[in-house]
């Protein structure tokens, strides 16, 4: 068997280039690492509002609250004349939910109510055909205005915000802005546009 003999200096070249390849991969890991630390920096709740102010008539208006291209709410105004009925109706994506309201400004949605995640009726007109009586049932009857309470989710996440809605009537929604805040299960009051 033969030895392979290998001088105390080869080792110690070997081992000292070694250390300074480890080093740099080290100090270049650690960079890396701080450059990460800085991308990911502590969650500031911020308010994100959108003013949109459309008139929803016998039609149906796709929210996407936070504007990732997944519609997270549907709003519907449907007039059916030949049954003499009109009704306005706002229906939650799978796993999203309302507060029918209409809630006033300053009111708050959060954890701490109970969101529906059922199609809600607002509005519903009915009347008797050629007759000039009628008869309205829904949250929203009598020329309501004010805010829908919303939660929707996000990466399996809870998100709260609101949508609102001026004096729904005569068929027509108008539907002025909507907002929502960026920290999962952090509260939003209705009417609330900026801040932190």
């Amino acid at each position: 068997m033969k030895q392979s003999s290998v001088s105390c200096t080869t080792v110690s070249r070997s081992y000292g280039a070694a250390r300074q390849r480890l080093s740099r991969f080290a100090i270049a890991a650690m960079l890396a690492g701080v450059g990460l630390l800085a991308l990911v920096s502590p969650s500031q709740a911020e308010v994100v509002y959108t003013k949109v102010n459309i008139t929803i008539y016998e039609g149906t208006y796709n929210l996407d609250l936070n504007g990732d291209g997944v519609t997270d709410f549907t709003i519907r105004s449907v007039q059916c004349k030949s049954h003499c009925l009109w009704y306005v109706t706002e229906t939650p994506a799978s796993g999203n939910g309302a507060l029918l309201g209409p809630l006033a400004k300053g009111d708050e949605i959060g954890p701490d109510q109970t969101f529906d995640g059922a199609t809600g009726y607002l509005e519903e007109i009915t009347w008797p055909c050629y007759t000039c009586h009628f008869e309205c049932t829904g949250p929203w009857c009598g020329g309501q205005s004010g805010y829908l309470g919303l939660s929707f989710q996000l990466n399996g996440e809870t998100f709260y915000g609101w949508a609102e809605l001026g004096e729904i009537g005569g068929g027509a929604v108008p539907l002025l802005g909507y907002a929502y805040e960026t920290i999962p299960g952090k509260a939003i009051t209705a009417g609330k546009k900026k801040g932190k």
